[in-house]
């Protein structure tokens, strides 16, 4: 069977077009934007080349999530002051991000930022293989647009009620506008496969009596700890821990990605989805795109009804319309709308946030009974913003040790892991370890509490972490060398008694020899005293 990379690549090849993926969910705080960029990395994994649209319009963007620091956006390029390059960022395995789309949430695009937009994509296209688009958590005619120029979209829910609500919200909108793509359903933060499956079976229950709908299966991610970890450490949990529950669910969703959406050579290409995005609402031109700007309809209604004629302008307007609102029972989703398009008209007629803003905030932060990685994201994006705005971090670097310090403050575990995460993002980065491992075990030896025993111990964990390693005992060069001399002398000894025997077998022979000499002389004699015949030698030896 071929592996998902190499089919990645085959399908890459065949295909001539990118493929455009939309991410939108219903409510805030199921973790889209993280599981956006987190699948982004996944795919980036498997060989695929991923550019993120950030077009969300909430705190937890993605570059933030990332460790990007984007100095500008898709709005400087459609003004033509900025090119692509300058805008795009891009992580260390390579995933794209484009930040700036929420301004084309905002207003109308006026011609001459048309022009520059539809030149850019084009120049965009061919560089990538995916394009994520991460839409905001509300429910707007420009979000729907989004969505509905797109062949492929998400949506994310979690088992929370909440989410699931805003979500059927969300997927009735498009219901009610005929969207025709192909919508997934992708259920994160799950407790598990089971849970996660019975979210979805209870959501696609609902959809298809409700709306006659029927909704797919996308996929699951489970609740992971590392997930909040690596937002803490603005990286993807792909880098922190890629064999953790969480990365092991972004790449299974990562591969049906590839396997049934990558394969389809008929789906357009992000020129196509850009085309289909801006002809929904017409072009204006430049001139006239600032005046549209003030007095543009908010793109929201009450219970379904018809925008009415505008308020008078009388000091009383506000008063009125307050009172209108309290004595009217009106749905939670529509006066969220309506107070989300309230402060934008507010902003853009004032140049400024209400000054009640402020404690409004603070006061959602405190009653809001957010989850510890929403906290988590809201305070790694306002350090971002921080940074951004001021162009240096929001705490010092020492400040910053001191305050990881004293967090892990008698809890030596977690004292020990974090700096086991520092370590790994130091290799990541550096592709080295921030540690001299011989300069640190001598430093810990010299210390004063440091006594024979540990030296011992710590010699044998040596020896043994040696033989693990290279499949032999240690030995020290002078016990390398005092074995190679007993080998030598060894041998030496060997030979000696080699060469005694065959000194022995010399002698035997010489000793014959002269046996022999004194036999022939003692025949010589005989003959020469006796006169005797002579005999040989060999016959005297018989």
């Amino acid at each position: 069977m071929e592996s998902p990379v190499s089919e990645l690549q085959d399908i890459n090849v065949l295909r001539k077009t990118p493929r455009v993926l939309v991410f939108a969910s219903g409510k805030s705080g199921v973790g889209k934007s993280s599981l956006v960029a987190n699948l982004a990395a996944a795919m980036a994994a498997r060989g695929a080349a991923v550019c993120i649209i950030d077009a969300d319009t909430g705190l937890s963007n993605t570059a933030t999530l990332l460790g990007l620091r984007p100095a500008f956006g898709l709005e400087q390029v459609a003004g033509g002051g900025k090119t692509l390059a300058e805008a795009i960022v891009k992580t260390h395995e390579g995933v794209a991000v484009l930040p700036g789309a929420q301004s084309l949430l905002a207003t109308p695009v006026a011609a001459d930022q048309r022009a520059n937009l539809e030149r850019s994509v084009r120049e965009l296209e061919g560089q990538y293989d995916y394009f994520f688009i991460d839409l905001p958590a509300v429910l707007t005619d420009k979000v729907l647009q989004f969505v509905e120029a797109a062949k492929y979209a998400f949506l994310l829910v979690s088992a929370d009620p909440a989410a699931l609500t805003d979500g059927f919200s969300l997927l009735k909108a498009l219901n009610g506008r005929s969207y025709r793509g192909s919508l997934r359903v992708v259920v994160n933060q799950a407790a598990d496969y089971p849970a996660a499956t019975e979210t979805y079976r209870r959501f696609a229950a609902v959809s298809e009596k409700c709306l006659k709908q029927k909704v797919e299966y996308g996929g699951f991610v489970v609740r992971d700890e590392n997930v909040p970890k690596a937002v803490a450490l603005q990286m993807t949990v792909i880098d922190l821990a890629a064999n953790s529950p969480a990365s092991r669910c972004l790449f299974s969703l990562a591969d049906n990605i590839v396997k049934h959406i990558g394969s389809d050579r008929e789906a357009p290409g992000l020129a196509d989805y850009w085309r289909r995005l801006l002809d929904a609402e017409p072009t204006l031109p430049a001139a006239e795109a600032a005046e549209t700007d003030a007095v543009a309809e908010p793109p929201f209604t009450f219970r379904g009804a018809a925008r009415g004629p505008s308020l008078p302008a009388g000091c009383d307007s506000p008063q009125r319309l307050l009172a209108d609102i309290k004595s009217q029972a009106l749905d939670q989703p529509a006066l969220e709308q309506f107070a989300g398009a309230f402060v934008e008209a507010y902003c853009e007629q004032f140049g400024t946030f209400p000054a009640a803003f402020k404690a409004l905030f603070y006061r959602w932060l405190e009653t809001e009974n957010y989850a510890a990685p929403r906290l988590l994201e809201l305070a790694a994006t306002l350090d971002a913003l921080y940074a951004m705005r001021h162009q240096t971090p929001m705490y010092s670097l020492s400040e910053a040790v001191a305050r990881l310090v004293a967090q892990v403050q008698g809890q030596p575990e977690q004292h020990r892991d974090a700096i086991e995460q520092l370590r790994a993002a130091y290799r990541q980065a550096y592709q080295r370890d921030v540690f001299d491992a011989e300069q640190a075990l001598l430093a810990g030896i010299g210390s004063d509490d440091f006594n024979e025993q540990r030296f011992e111990e710590l010699l044998q964990n040596l020896r043994d972490a040696f033989q693990v390693r290279f499949k032999r005992p240690y030995q020290s060069q002078h016990e390398l060398l005092l074995n190679s001399t007993v080998e030598a002398l060894n041998t030496m000894a060997v030979d000696q008694q080699n060469l005694q025997e065959e000194i022995a077998m010399l002698m035997h022979d010489v000793q014959l020899l002269g046996s022999r000499r004194e036999k022939l002389l003692a025949a010589i004699k005989t003959v020469q005293d006796n006169a005797l015949p002579f005999v040989s030698p060999a016959q005297l030896d018989r």
